[in-house]
């Protein structure tokens, strides 16, 4: 009996002894701060802006580091150790019932009798043990094995428990990169894109390139150049460039009451509005022209027309206006349903394909995927600049149906605005 009291104390003790299993979980806790870094990529970009005051036009050219503006959150972060042992309950649940069992069987022996068992006698003539000692033994057997156990349950319960360790914690919750830190630029301007050979390249002076309205109207470009790297132009002053281009053309033609009184009202009409549009250059000399317009409109009987309505100065105003109903791409699912122009007929549409060629002023053919769209571009509007072959474009237009030029049968698109796509 000793072994197994023996045997069972050290299993205790190597249970008691034994490492607890741990779960680990980090709980996020208040802010305490938040702040703003900015880290500099090392990158540089140029950028240029146009400015109009008739009859020159400015380009400023600056450069600027490439910043990313981090927005952090500190914070207390909380990381919170459990201990347990799943067999902590058991163990403590068996060790009580056996403990406390074999405990009353000790403690009820002078309830049991002294007598051995005269029934039965082993082989070398002894009786059997009496009801006392195989209470006593079972008592002894059972108190080994529960008291044991009992403790192994209460040491690893009082093992059992969380243990929290408080610290300050960091994360990145939002991410900007921007130019910084712009300066002017200094080079030789060079010019990109439009048809024909490239103006002659240009020096800066004070990062600003100045350019007159007879210069620009002998000019066509769609890009500049500093350093054999693009300068990047917003959309806004991009459109301010193609309205000087155009103005340096129109307010340059000559307005004479001979040539104009055999003009057709609605050629006349169509240079009024052309010159109207030349008001968006501060000091251009539209006035004059208008009263010459409006008067050889009158001559004739013939009212200026309204300004379009809705009117649009740019492409966002376009999109607002419209509110294109089908996106078509080359990759769209809308494109299908220019195989059926005719049911799309009224309906505005924002089209992005490559500019194949123009077959007349005032009519494009865009290919879009695997289909060619027929374009109509009023010559009179100042957005409807020399896109160069195979460029890519955009444009918010109103579907016609379909309409055929020559051998072309095609979907007929009207634009309301059109430029070049990035």
């Amino acid at each position: 009996m000793k072994w197994m009291r023996w045997m069972a104390g050290g299993l205790a003790l190597a249970v008691g002894c034994a490492p607890m299993q741990a779960e680990r979980r980090v709980e996020r806790g208040p802010v305490l701060r938040t702040y703003t870094r900015e880290v500099t990529l090392g990158e540089r970009t140029t950028a240029a802006q146009a400015e109009a005051q008739w009859p020159k036009l400015q380009l400023r050219f600056t450069t600027a580091e490439v910043c990313r503006t981090e927005q952090h959150e500190e914070y207390v972060e909380n990381v919170i150790t459990e201990h347990y042992e799943p067999s902590a309950g058991p163990a403590i649940s068996a060790g009580a019932a056996n403990t406390a069992v074999g405990a009353g069987l000790l403690l009820a022996r002078p309830l049991f009798s002294n007598e051995p068992k005269r029934e039965v006698i082993d082989p070398e003539g002894r009786y059997g043990a009496s009801p006392q000692k195989v209470a006593t033994v079972w008592g002894v057997v059972l108190l080994s094995l529960g008291a044991p156990a009992l403790v192994t349950g209460i040491i690893q319960s009082l093992r059992a428990g969380e243990e929290t360790e408080t610290r300050k914690a960091d994360a990145v919750v939002s991410l900007r990169e921007a130019s910084c830190h712009p300066q002017p630029a200094s080079g030789t301007v060079e010019f990109a894109g439009g048809p024909g050979e490239p103006p002659e390249p240009r020096p800066l002076v004070n990062g600003t390139l100045e350019l007159t309205a007879a210069e620009v109207r002998g000019m066509s470009f769609t890009g500049v150049l500093l350093g054999g790297e693009a300068a990047a132009i917003s959309e806004e002053d991009q459109e301010l460039l193609a309205t000087f281009r155009i103005c340096s053309r129109v307010l340059a033609e000559p307005l004479e009451p001979a040539a104009l009184a055999q003009e057709e009202a609605e050629h006349l009409q169509a240079m009024r509005k052309r010159v109207l549009a030349c008001r968006a250059i501060p000091g251009a000399p539209v006035e004059e022209r208008l009263k010459q317009l409006e008067a050889a409109l009158a001559a004739r009987g013939t009212n200026p027309e309204p300004t379009d309505a809705p009117a649009v100065n740019s492409f966002e105003e376009a999109v607002a206006a419209y509110a294109p109903a089908l996106t078509i791409t080359e990759d769209s699912a809308a494109l299908d349903k220019l195989q059926d122009p005719d049911r799309l007929v009224g309906q505005p549409v924002l089209l992005r394909g490559v500019l194949e060629k123009r077959e007349e002023d005032n009519i494009a053919v865009v290919q879009v995927g695997g289909i060619r769209v027929l374009v109509f571009v009023a010559p009179d509007r100042l957005w409807a600049q020399d896109f160069p072959r195979g460029s890519r474009v955009e444009l918010v237009g109103v579907v016609m149906g379909r309409q055929r030029l020559g051998a072309l049968d095609a979907p007929l698109v009207r634009a309301v605005w059109m430029r070049t796509a990035l």
